[in-house]
C-alpha cells in the first residue's frame, strides 16, 4: 500500500454560487430548547425551539432548517417519520413536511385543527395524529379529521400522542387524558386515580402498562384497571416529568425539570444528572436508537447520548442567547446588538458575544437599546437602565433618578441627553442630573411605549393614552379627538419629509403638521396591532405587526411578508435598517434577515467557516470539514501544487450548518494519486 503525506493549506477552493442580486431571507435563532428527537439511521433530529437540527452522527456534522428554508415556524414542538422516509414536524406554526429536498405545510386552512402542533404519532396504516390547541386532527394523505371535547376529547389542548399495540390512540391534554379506539371515547382524570389533569407524556411499555407524566405530580401508570402514582418519595427525581420513554429491557427512562433523568427498572430507581455526564438537568424529550443508546434533549440546546456507560455531548453553535428579540441597534463598527429574554446578544458579521447579568447588565430582559455618539450602548430593562462602554457597566434604577425600572424605549437627542421611556413616566439624563416628566407636566399618558426625536429637536412620546410632542418648553398632545387611529401607540417613525408615523393597536396613523391619515388591514396593511416601524432610504416604510408578519408600503403599494416567505415568526418585536439598506427583524422566534449578503454590513461577514485540517502521514483519508453561515452552492476542489485540478469533492447546494467530506487520496478516475503535497 501507498504511503500519503497529505499537506493541507490555507489555499481555499470553495466557490459559493449564490445570486448576490436578490435580496434573500436568512435566520438566526436559538435552539435552546430540545422538544422532541427522532433516530433516522445515522442521523438524528432535533425539534427545537430555533428551528430543526438534523446532526450526521458518523462525524458530527450538523444543519439547521427554518423558515428560510420552508419550515412552517421555527418553534417546533414535535418529530416524526413515516414509513416512507418522511419526516414531520409540529410547529408553532402548523405541520411541516420533509421528503428530504421539498417542504409541505399544512396549517388550519388545510384542515389541521390548529396551527400550535404539539405532538405527532403515526399509526400502522400510515395516517399521522396531530394533538394540537384545537384538538386532534388525523390525516389519510388526503383527508382531514378533527376530533375536539364535542366529540369526546378530554381537552382541546393536546400534549402527548401514544397508539398502543391493539390500534388505540392515547392523548394526553390539559384536562386529562382520553383513549379512542376508532369508535368511541374514553377519558380518564383525577377521579379515576391520574394524579393530575394535566398530561404531558405518554409512554407504553412492553406489558402495555400507560405511563403518564404529570407536571408536579409525578408519573401515573395504567395497567387497564389499577392507577399506580411514582413521586419523589418513592425515588422519582422530581415530581415534574417532561418526557418519557422506555427501552428493550423494560425501563421506564423519566426526564424531569431541573432534576436530571430517572430510570426505573420496576424495583429500584437511578438518578443521572449533569454530575453523571448529563448536559443539563432540565430534560425535555428522550428518544431510544436501535442499539438501544439513550438521546436526551436538554433546555439548553444540548443532547446527551447515554450508551449504559459513557456520555456522549451533541451541540450547535449557538448565535442568540434567546428568540424572544425585543431591540436591535447597530453601532459604528456595523456590529448588531440584539436585545433579548437572555441578554444582549451582539453579532459583528463572524462571532456572536453574549452579555448578561454575571457579565453587569441590570437584567436579561432587555426591552430597548440605544446607543450614544461615544458608542455607549445604553440598555433598556425590565430592572433599570445598564450602559455599558464596551468594558465597564453602568447600572441606574429608580434610586439613582430612574422614574421606573421598566424601560420600554431610548431615544438620545443631539445634545447627548437620554430620553427614557418607562411604564410610569419619562426620565431625561444629561450625564448628571435627572429630570422627570409625568402627566401633570403635559405627558399624555404615564406609560411611554415609543419615543422618537425630528429633525427640529422635538421629543416624540407615544404612550398608552396617545402622542405626546415636546419642544423643549411646551406640551402639546394628540388623541384619536385630533385623528390619531387609536390611543395606544407601540411605535414612531419620522421619514424625510418630517411626516410622523405611528403603530397602535388598530392601525398605523401618518401626521404631516396638520393632517392625519390612517391605514388598516382594510388598506392592505398585514395587521392592525402595529409594533414596529422602519423607513428605508428609497422612503419604504416597514411596519411589523403582532402577530401577522411584516408590510412594506411604498407609497402606493403594499406588500407583506410572513413566515412562508421566511420570516422568523409572524409576531415583530423591532425592525431596523442597516447602512447598506438591509432589514433586521427580531421576532418571537428568532433574527430574520432581509437583504443582500455582498453588502452586509462591514462587508465582513462570514459566509463560511474552513476548520484547520492537520495531515496524518498513517492514514491516506483526509477528512475536510467546514461550516455554512447561509445557505450556499459549494464546490471543493482538490489541487496539486502544479495548480492541477486532481478531483472534485463537492459540487451541491447546501444548507447552514457544519459538513464534513473526505478525500481518499484518489484522482477524478478514481485512480490512486502519488504522495505529496496536495491544497484545496
Amino acid at each position: 500500500m501507498k504511503k500519503f503525506t497529505i499537506l493541507i493549506l490555507s489555499f481555499l477552493l470553495i466557490f459559493f454560487k449564490i445570486s448576490f442580486s436578490q435580496e434573500q431571507w436568512i435566520n438566526f435563532t436559538s435552539s435552546f430548547f430540545i422538544n422532541d428527537l427522532e433516530i433516522e439511521g445515522d442521523f438524528l433530529w432535533a425539534a427545537t425551539s430555533g428551528g430543526v437540527v438534523k446532526w450526521n452522527l458518523q462525524d458530527e456534522s450538523y444543519i439547521k432548517y427554518t423558515t428560510s428554508d420552508g419550515l412552517a415556524g421555527n418553534d417546533v414542538s414535535s418529530i416524526a417519520i413515516d414509513s416512507e422516509g418522511n419526516i414531520w414536524f409540529g410547529t408553532i406554526g402548523g405541520v411541516s413536511k420533509f421528503d428530504g429536498t421539498n417542504w409541505t405545510t399544512f396549517t388550519t386552512s388545510d384542515g389541521l385543527a390548529g396551527n400550535w402542533v404539539h405532538s405527532i404519532a403515526i399509526d400502522s396504516e400510515g395516517n399521522k395524529w396531530f394533538g394540537t390547541i384545537g384538538g386532534v386532527s388525523k390525516f389519510d394523505g388526503t383527508n382531514w379529521t378533527t376530533y375536539t371535547t364535542s366529540d369526546g376529547l378530554a381537552d382541546n389542548w393536546v400534549n402527548s400522542i401514544a397508539i398502543d399495540s391493539e390500534g388505540n390512540k392515547w392523548f394526553g391534554t390539559d384536562g386529562g387524558v382520553s383513549k379512542f379506539d376508532g369508535t368511541n371515547w374514553t377519558t380518564y382524570t383525577k377521579s379515576d386515580g391520574l394524579a393530575n389533569n394535566y398530561v404531558r407524556s405518554i409512554a407504553i411499555d412492553l406489558e402495555g402498562n400507560k405511563w403518564f407524566g404529570v407536571p408536579e405530580k409525578g408519573v401515573s401508570k395504567f395497567d387497564g384497571t389499577n392507577w399506580t402514582t411514582y413521586t419523589k418519595s418513592d425515588g422519582l427525581a422530581s415530581n415534574y416529568v417532561t418526557a418519557i420513554a422506555i427501552d428493550s429491557e423494560g425501563n421506564k427512562w423519566f426526564g424531569t425539570l431541573g432534576e436530571g433523568i430517572s430510570k426505573f427498572d420496576g424495583t429500584n430507581w437511578t438518578t443521572y444528572t449533569t454530575t453523571d455526564g448529563l448536559v443539563n438537568n432540565t430534560v425535555l424529550s428522550i428518544t431510544i436508537d436501535s442499539k438501544g443508546n439513550k438521546w436526551f434533549g436538554t433546555y439548553g440546546g444540548g443532547v446527551s447520548k447515554f450508551d449504559g456507560v459513557n456520555w456522549a455531548e451533541y451541540t450547535t453553535s449557538e448565535e442568540l442567547a434567546h428568540n424572544y428579540v425585543s431591540a436591535i441597534a447597530i453601532d459604528s463598527k456595523g456590529n448588531i446588538w440584539f436585545g433579548n429574554n437572555r441578554g444582549v446578544s451582539k453579532f459583528d458579521g463572524i462571532n456572536w458575544t453574549t452579555y448578561s447579568e454575571s457579565d453587569g447588565l441590570a437584567c436579561n430582559n432587555v426591552e430597548s437599546i440605544a446607543i450614544d455618539s461615544e458608542g455607549n450602548k445604553w440598555f433598556g430593562t425590565s430592572r433599570g437602565v445598564s450602559k455599558f462602554d464596551g468594558t465597564n457597566w453602568t447600572t441606574y434604577t429608580i434610586p439613582g433618578g430612574l422614574a421606573a425600572n421598566w424601560v420600554n424605549s431610548i431615544a438620545i437627542d443631539k445634545n447627548g441627553n437620554k430620553w427614557f421611556g418607562t411604564n410610569r413616566e419619562v426620565s431625561k439624563f444629561d450625564g448628571t442630573n435627572w429630570t422627570i416628566y409625568t402627566t401633570s407636566d403635559g405627558l399624555a399618558g404615564n406609560c411611554v411605549l415609543s419615543i422618537a426625536i425630528d429633525s427640529k429637536g422635538n421629543i416624540w412620546f407615544g404612550t398608552c393614552c396617545g402622542v405626546s410632542k415636546f419642544d423643549g418648553t411646551n406640551w402639546t398632545t394628540y388623541t384619536p379627538l385630533n385623528g390619531l387611529v387609536d390611543p395606544c401607540v407601540y411605535s414612531i417613525a419620522i421619514d424625510k419629509n418630517g411626516n410622523k408615523w405611528f403603530g397602535t393597536n388598530r392601525g398605523v396613523s401618518k401626521f404631516d403638521g396638520t393632517n392625519w391619515t390612517s391605514y388598516t388591514t382594510s388598506d392592505g396593511l398585514a395587521g392592525n396591532c402595529v409594533t414596529a416601524i422602519a423607513i428605508d432610504k428609497d422612503g419604504n416604510k416597514w411596519f411589523g405587526t403582532n402577530d401577522r408578519g411584516v408590510s412594506k408600503f411604498d407609497g402606493t403599494n403594499w406588500t407583506t411578508y410572513t413566515t412562508s416567505d421566511g420570516l422568523a415568526s409572524n409576531c415583530i418585536r423591532a425592525i431596523t435598517i442597516d447602512s447598506e439598506g438591509n432589514k433586521w427583524f427580531g421576532t418571537n422566534h428568532g433574527v430574520s434577515f432581509l437583504g443582500n449578503l455582498e453588502s452586509f454590513p462591514g462587508h465582513n461577514f462570514q459566509f463560511f467557516t474552513l476548520y484547520q485540517n492537520y495531515p496524518n502521514p498513517f492514514n491516506h483519508i483526509t477528512t475536510i470539514k467546514y461550516q455554512l453561515h447561509i445557505p450556499a452552492k459549494v464546490i471543493i476542489e482538490i489541487y496539486n501544487i502544479l495548480g492541477q485540478k486532481i478531483n472534485t469533492l463537492l459540487n451541491e447546494n447546501k444548507k447552514i450548518g457544519n459538513y464534513s467530506v473526505q478525500w481518499y487520496g484518489i484522482n477524478d478516475t478514481g485512480m490512486s494519486v502519488s504522495s505529496g503535497i496536495y491544497i484545496y
